[in-house]
């Protein structure tokens, strides 16, 4: 069963563009959400970010590739899924938690608190192409 993600946070890294074996573009990355906690004598802190991975297919990966950098705050709304694998050298099961970002569903989107933004719409049909 899949669970609908929503958050907002920082890219921690560049986005690599990357293709699918089927020639598809997508960018794995990982988004780092700060967040502020409370102090024992109840001074404000910042915690320990919490990272996300996120996977972005089609052209969601495109505009964010043109669109985003290290650092940039974006906001990311996707399925969550968990990516089975056994590891190689150890034989042993591996998981990992994914966010997925695709045309099917989900969205990406750079925040506009400390940024401006100039839009450049893109065809209906290109978009769901991919």
């Amino acid at each position: 069963m899949s669970t609908f993600v929503a958050f907002a946070g920082n890219l921690a890294k560049e986005p690599e563009l990357l293709y699918t074996q089927d020639d598809k573009p997508f960018i794995s990355c990982r988004v780092l959400v700060s967040r502020r906690v409370t102090h024992d004598v109840g001074e404000w802190v910042d915690a320990e970010p919490t990272a996300h991975n996120v996977k972005i297919y089609g052209t969601f990966a495109n505009h964010v590739h043109d669109s985003a950098g290290r650092g940039t705050p974006i906001a990311v709304q996707g399925v969550g899924q968990t990516e089975t694998w056994t590891d190689m050298e150890t034989g042993r099961k591996r998981t990992r938690d994914d966010v997925v970002v695709d045309h099917r569903f989900g969205n990406v989107a750079v925040s506009l608190r400390r940024n401006s933004v100039r839009l450049e719409r893109v065809a209906p049909a290109a978009d769901a192409a991919n």
